[in-house]
């Protein structure tokens, strides 16, 4: 099936916007709001949406008055991170921002080679998690699959090569794999829906 264009896509992700990310960017538009009217606007579970809600109050970033009417009040541009009783969580995506900036150095890549270039001292990225983070981009519209891979033992076998497209170099941030599959890009402030594709042997010379 041929993809859609990515601006067709970026508008529909505009409009259902998931993950985290995507809810708080609603929250900051909305400002007052009831759950109902957030779970209308996002990709998400209600279910998601409430826990996340929750955590937010816990943590001071909103209020909620006597008739389930809920106030931003300690507004900022990223999601916060949480945990579920309202304390700042680790913060996630390390591998991922070091991978985006490696896709950006190296031009042309292997998941394996993308790995090696992304680790440092301090965040190892393993090849299993570059892979990962090349196929939902891949699918997400940000690369190119300049070579496919080649089965085989050894010499014989290749993975996929792959290249960023200039007109997805979208910033500095890295876009964001959510649970969802969907891709967030904080540089945008949208979201990217994978689409059904074959990989194309990405797994191939592991």
């Amino acid at each position: 099936m041929p993809r859609k264009p990515v601006h067709i896509t970026a508008k529909i992700a505009v409009r259902t916007p998931c993950g985290e990310q995507g809810c708080w960017s609603v929250i900051r538009e909305l400002r007052r709001f009831d759950r109902p009217l957030l779970v209308s606007r996002v990709q998400a579970h209600p279910t998601t949406v409430a826990d996340y809600l929750r955590r937010l109050t816990l943590a001071g970033y909103v209020t909620r008055s006597d008739n389930a009417v809920y106030e931003l009040v300690n507004d900022q541009p990223d999601a916060p991170r949480l945990r579920r009783d309202g304390t700042p969580a680790a913060e996630p995506g390390i591998g991922q921002e070091q991978m985006w900036r490696s896709m950006k150095m190296l031009g042309e890549f292997s998941p394996r080679e993308l790995a090696a270039a992304a680790s440092t001292d301090a965040a190892r990225v393993t090849p299993t998690t570059a892979a990962s983070y090349v196929k939902h981009l891949w699918r997400a519209g940000y690369l190119l699959c300049v070579a496919e891979a080649r089965f085989g033992v050894g010499k014989a076998g290749a993975q996929a090569r792959y290249r960023l497209k200039p007109s997805m170099n979208t910033g500095p941030l890295a876009p964001q794999v959510q649970r969802t599959d969907w891709v967030w890009d904080p540089n945008t402030r949208k979201a990217l829906a994978p689409e059904t594709r074959d990989q194309g042997g990405l797994h191939a010379e592991q």
